[in-house]
């Protein structure tokens, strides 16, 4: 078990966290978006990108030899032709983005959850909590009925009355939030953690 960071460090570590989702989202949903595009540059380039792995450790075997085998190589994740498949489905671009969203706001919740800082009782930092749960739950809101709202950012507010709605918008439903609004909260928390460690280190200071 790993262990658990608490206060300045926990904030360190959080932060470089969300900043190191902010700056790849960028790329990451550019690619998505643009995907026709990209497609065009030369397929040498593209078409088989492999990705290292480990060796496997060495095996003892039945008669007390070491056999060592090299691991078996990934298959070549062929961007070509994902771009085509987008190309011929432009519906799902915002799937894609989806996904990749979400696996920012679950890297950074998760990490919080497991610091103990998603305790706090910041109404932002307990928003950051439900769109976790959202994301596990299928992308859609799991809150008790009763429960009294203390999850607020930028004038969103999350009550019961959302409990079995979507996230994001679906084919049939129209969403709590849009991605540039989940893209924001991860701004937001940035800037509030680099504000509270430095309270925190003045405090210390005196």
């Amino acid at each position: 078990m790993p262990t658990k960071m608490s206060g300045e460090s926990a904030s360190m570590h959080a932060i470089h966290l969300i900043e190191e989702q902010l700056e790849v989202l960028p790329i990451s949903i550019a690619a998505i978006l643009y995907a026709a595009d990209v497609g065009k540059i030369e397929a040498s380039l593209l078409s088989d990108l492999l990705l290292r792995r480990k060796p496997r450790p060495p095996k003892t075997g039945s008669g007390g030899n070491i056999v060592a085998k090299e691991a078996t190589p990934t298959d070549p994740i062929d961007f070509r032709e994902a771009s085509q498949h987008l190309r011929s489905h432009p519906r799902e671009k915002m799937d894609y983005v989806r996904v990749v969203i979400n696996n920012a706001i679950l890297a950074v919740g998760i990490f919080m959850r497991e610091n103990d800082m998603a305790s706090m009782r910041t109404p932002e930092i307990q928003f950051l909590g439900h769109v976790v749960n959202a994301i596990i739950n299928k992308g859609h809101f799991k809150i008790n009925e009763g429960y009294i709202p203390m999850a607020t950012f930028d004038g969103h507010v999350i009550d019961s009355s959302l409990n079995g709605k979507p996230l994001f918008d679906t084919e049939k439903d129209e969403g709590f939030l849009e991605f540039g609004d989940a893209v924001a909260l991860l701004q937001w928390l940035s800037r509030y953690l680099r504000g509270e460690k430095k309270f925190v280190s003045g405090g210390d200071a005196g």
